[in-house]
């Protein structure tokens, strides 16, 4: 069963409202709605209030979530957002949503790697500096003994913790450690 735009534009006024919450079953089910109408940004914007109200997608919400991810599936926009700023367009930030999802598992197993790789470029920052993460990746493996897939894990954590922007601050590198 599918709604129609104007029930489903209802829906997501409602959540500008102050402390509406909806439950996993509820969330799902607007997301659901959303990615049937292929609304991108109506979608990312429902699993953005959930999360930010503390409500952990399932498999469920990343089962709907995956049906937009897709470079050539049409995007519609009739959903009227009240967002004012975006980072990423609606289509990146799904594929990243999914690639979060999907890979877990694996950037969870390299992370037991992130110590090691956390010396070794404390005590050579001239490889931290590198600005290809392709050629990082690759000095990071054939160094550290590491697998490639590993390797982009970990610096895809270290950009997320921040850790490069301590060789910017040579004082602050050893707070890392």
């Amino acid at each position: 069963m599918n709604i129609d735009i104007p029930t489903l534009q209802q829906q997501i006024d409602a959540l500008y409202l102050p402390n509406h919450t909806l439950s996993i079953e509820d969330y799902n089910l607007l997301i659901y709605h959303t990615t049937q109408h292929k609304e991108f940004a109506a979608t990312v914007f429902v699993y953005d209030h959930m999360i930010a109200n503390g409500v952990k997608p399932d498999p469920t919400t990343y089962k709907y979530i995956n049906t937009l991810h897709s470079k050539t599936l049409p995007e519609n926009k009739f959903i009227q957002l009240h967002i004012t700023k975006r980072s990423l367009q609606p289509r990146r930030r799904i594929h990243k949503i999914m690639k979060g999802y999907l890979y877990k598992d694996q950037y969870q197993n390299a992370l037991q790697y992130a110590d090691k790789v956390k010396i070794y470029l404390t005590q050579h920052p001239e490889v931290a500096k590198t600005p290809n993460r392709i050629k990082l990746a690759k000095q990071i493996s054939n160094t550290c003994n590491i697998n490639m897939k590993d390797a982009r894990y970990i610096i895809t954590h270290l950009k997320r913790t921040r850790f490069f922007g301590a060789f910017n601050n040579q004082s602050k590198m050893t707070d890392f450690l």
